[in-house]
């Protein structure tokens, strides 16, 4: 199991990172820049989040196979995740603070540290990639043009900035009022078609604050899917940052 391809499970906390965002903020913003910086600061409206979540990966309409896992968070910089099913990735520990990453192997019982630029790829064959993670802060990355609203949706289209490293062109972002945050981003390719969809569902209101519990990737070109679905979720509990230490992995 490649290292780069391990890195990729950091990506689950990004649903949190986009999610928590008050819709009036944004209906009222003149310039969509503001209302990506909004975005942002919002993201770390808790101390800290945690939750148990299971991944299913769709092929064919067919479950193929099942990770389960326990994520820590502290902010957007520090994350913690223990790998709790199936047998082949349990024990499994990855541990991020700030710009620097650790991976625990209980096969080994050695801590290594890895890079953090890493490819554009599955975890696991699943079809969510280390690129989502990265993508929890967006003003820093992308320019923003305010595209229309309609209902309860406002829409904001995405361009990269000229010094970000960033695989996609363009992406929407689609933000509904009665939710209280973004439910859905698609992502384009380089001719302008889309290729991939991120829906947030099974949404539930913790401190007054509306998160989604179920987030599905699709492939628009394969027809594969991925569906994280989380429970016990906690926030504000004082998490420790003595969690977020090498030490931690070895326990």
């Amino acid at each position: 199991m490649k290292l780069s391809t391990l890195l990729s499970a950091f990506l689950v906390c990004t649903p949190f990172a986009l999610a928590l965002v008050a819709t009036p903020t944004v209906v009222e913003a003149a310039d969509a820049s503001k209302v990506l910086e909004k975005l942002d600061k919002d993201a770390e409206v808790f101390a800290d989040v945690s939750y148990v979540a299971s991944m299913d990966v769709y092929k064919g309409g067919t479950k193929k196979k099942t990770l389960q896992f326990n994520m820590v968070m502290k902010g957007l910089d520090r994350q913690y995740i223990e790998f709790t099913a199936p047998g082949d990735v349990a024990g499994m520990k990855i541990l991020m603070s700030f710009d620097n990453m650790w991976m625990y192997s209980p096969e080994f019982k050695k801590v290594r540290k890895v890079a953090a630029h890493t490819e554009s790829q599955g975890f696991l064959g699943s079809e969510f990639r280390t690129e989502d993670m990265t993508m929890a802060r967006l003003a820093s990355r992308f320019d923003a043009q305010l595209v229309g609203q309609s209902g309860n949706e406002t829409t904001l289209t995405l361009t990269p900035k000229p010094e970000a490293q960033v695989s996609y062109p363009r992406v929407d972002i689609i933000i509904d009022r009665t939710k209280g945050g973004v439910t859905k981003m698609i992502y384009f390719d380089g001719s302008g078609a889309a290729i991939r969809e991120q829906h947030r569902e099974g949404w539930t209101k913790i401190k007054g604050e509306r998160m989604p519990t179920k987030i599905t990737m699709k492939n628009l070109k394969t027809g594969a899917e991925t569906v994280i679905n989380m429970s016990g979720l906690k926030v504000d509990q004082g998490v420790d940052d003595g969690l977020f230490s090498k030490r931690t992995l070895l326990r």
